[in-house]
């Protein structure tokens, strides 16, 4: 599953613009957006950089309140609600436990509206610690899944990176093949 930094462009709007840089080459350090549009009017983007942006990015206020709030006020004749988790690695394992109890927790909080909207992960490539020792793994993923992120490689420019094949190739085993629309 691929998703193209256009869709998120699309979808989103322009302001995601100005963060493209941080994803066209992954570092060391981590780096977050957390969008969400509740409605073609309304759209919250947070974005976090440093070591384990998704687990600041799950206490931010769009993961926290607006996410829950949207979440409310959703009916199932709306459109859904699409969140857009978009790293420029995918995350480590206690990261991995982070975003699986998070969405545990929206899904406990609200049975009948969560499963019913959209979580997206969409990661540039697949991580791997300096040392070489800790990387996201197939379980890791499957996990992911299994709680409900739609899972996705985030593809910025022609071509997925290396590190973007790698975990393009473990998530094609767990979620299939494909491109991920974000629109109808």
């Amino acid at each position: 599953m691929i998703l193209h930094w256009e869709q998120l462009m699309l979808h989103y709007g322009p302001t995601m613009g100005a963060h493209r840089p941080r994803f066209e080459a992954a570092g060391q350090t981590t780096y977050g957006l957390l969008c969400c549009r509740y409605s073609p009017m309304e759209d919250q983007l947070g974005y976090s950089s440093g070591a384990h942006a998704e687990a600041h990015l799950l206490r931010s206020a769009v993961w926290t309140t607006h996410i829950p709030n949207a979440l409310r006020q959703w009916t199932p004749h709306d459109s859904p609600i699409i969140v857009t988790l978009a790293l420029n690695r995918s995350p480590c394992q206690n990261c991995t436990a982070l975003l699986i109890d998070a969405l545990s927790a929206l899904y406990r909080d609200f049975p009948d509206r969560g499963p019913r909207n959209r979580f997206i992960l969409a990661a540039k490539g697949a991580y791997e610690d300096a040392g070489m020792v800790t990387c996201t793994t197939q379980n890791d993923l499957i996990r992911l899944r299994d709680a409900g992120w739609e899972l996705c490689v985030l593809q910025v420019g022609p071509n997925l990176s290396a590190r973007g094949q790698i975990l393009l190739e473990g998530i094609e085993r767990v979620a299939g093949r494909g491109f991920v629309r974000l629109h109808g």
